[in-house]
């Protein structure tokens, strides 16, 4: 079945879409942070304030010049982890949802949706009655795939980080080995997760339109609910952040967007990447169940 379920992707031009657009919106994140120091002395050379949507006042544009500063320095290790982070979330997170993300979530909606729209899944399931040993070979294709895309990632991460350390005069390599390993580590983890969660969402909702539009709701509105949550608590409120796609992108690096405000991740790499398995685990614990009680048409 796993076998069959890798020649299904392989030969489904959305994969290779898919996969093209992860990459490409890596590349375009890796370049914005490049050329972001560049911007930003620009907007210091305005003396009067920035203008960037709004006009900042120069008090404002002076508090945050030492944290974008920091942000901006390639010599830092949280601007190396940043160029390091598979999900391509940008400095620190930034609190925004990826475009490698969004892919990884489509990858699972579509590998599972394709078979219901086209009606595959019913000689699927002559072939291999057990609907969840089909589950599960779709889990395994799909994280095959994710780890391949994974590996792109890390290679254009890699030369980004490289090239904005040749290009940075007294900067050098800031993060040892081991960390390296575990950003990336941590970022592979978190693309399988994010694809068995659009897996286990396309499986509940079985409908491809359907699904595809719950996953763009979920990437729009999950950050609007998290700003909310703070704003509205004073910050104090760590509860937002349990919400699935913040989690990936704070088990990737450890950074979150708070630290773009002086602020510190409010949660472990760990305990986020812990969070996420358990999203993961009860959404597609609930499509395996809906899979085997529902008819398959």
């Amino acid at each position: 079945m796993y076998r069959a379920e890798m020649l299904k992707l392989r030969t489904t031009r959305a994969t290779w879409v898919v996969a093209a657009v992860a990459v490409a919106g890596m590349l375009v994140v890796q370049a914005f942070t490049l050329l972001l120091p560049t911007i930003l002395r620009g907007t210091e050379a305005l003396g009067g304030g920035a203008t960037v949507g709004f006009q900042s006042s120069p008090e404002m544009l002076e508090d945050l010049a030492p944290d974008l500063g920091a942000l901006t320095d390639a010599a830092q290790p949280a601007f190396q982890r940043g160029m390091l982070d598979l999900l391509g979330n940008g400095l620190n997170g930034s609190g925004s949802v990826g475009v490698a993300t969004m892919c990884m979530l489509l990858l699972g909606v579509l590998a599972v949706t394709t078979d219901f729209r086209t009606g595959g899944i019913v000689p699927t399931a002559l072939v291999q009655p057990s609907r969840l040993r089909i589950l599960a070979a779709k889990a395994g294709a799909t994280a095959t795939v994710a780890l391949g895309v994974g590996v792109v990632l890390a290679v254009v991460g890699a030369l980004g980080l490289t090239v904005a350390i040749v290009t940075t005069p007294g900067a050098s390599l800031a993060l040892g080995p081991g960390e390296v390993l575990g950003v990336w580590a941590r970022g592979l983890a978190v693309l399988v997760l994010l694809t068995w969660f659009g897996l286990g969402i396309g499986t509940l909702v079985r409908g491809q339109v359907a699904a595809v539009v719950t996953v763009a709701a979920l990437a729009l509105a999950e950050p609007i609910v998290r700003g909310a949550v703070t704003l509205l608590s004073g910050g104090e409120s760590a509860a937002a952040e349990w919400l699935p796609l913040g989690l990936g992108a704070l088990a990737s690096t450890g950074q979150s967007g708070a630290a773009l405000l002086g602020g510190a991740a409010p949660l472990g790499t760990l305990a986020a990447l812990a969070g996420l398995v358990a999203w993961v685990a009860v959404l597609l614990g609930s499509g395996a169940l809906t899979l085997q009680r529902r008819d398959l048409v």
